[in-house]
């Protein structure tokens, strides 16, 4: 049975669509596009893709609204997610990416946990 996806508030408000001039708006506009490219990838267990195929995702497209997230823009919330450790390019031109839910310390503390023997 396939999982359905609920799309956070933002992605229904055609501004989420634009990057914002104003820099607090625009970090949390940032902020909101990222948790969303992670909660997406990790309920469709994507973990790679290029940035023409993200582009043409329902991910970065909302037809019905018709509206889509400009490739440059697509870039910058990229970055954001390679800054934070969940994204790494996976080329020099910047074109395709291997996409992680969780950061690999994260990885590694549950890991750890999880092999940890009980007190």
């Amino acid at each position: 049975m396939a999982m359905s996806f609920e799309w956070p508030w933002q992605y229904r408000f055609p501004p989420f669509f634009t990057l914002q001039p104003n820099v607090d708006t625009r970090q949390k506009q940032l902020a909101a596009w990222c948790s969303l490219v992670l909660s997406f990838c990790r309920l469709h267990k994507q973990s790679s893709m290029t940035v023409m195929e993200a582009q043409e995702s329902p991910l970065f497209n909302n037809v019905k609204l018709q509206r889509k997230l400009p490739v440059e823009s697509i870039q910058i919330v990229l970055e954001e997610l390679r800054k934070k450790g969940n994204l790494e390019w996976l080329d020099k031109n910047k074109s395709s990416f291997l996409i992680m839910w969780r950061r690999p310390e994260e990885w590694g503390k549950l890991i750890y946990q999880w092999v940890r023997p009980p007190c």
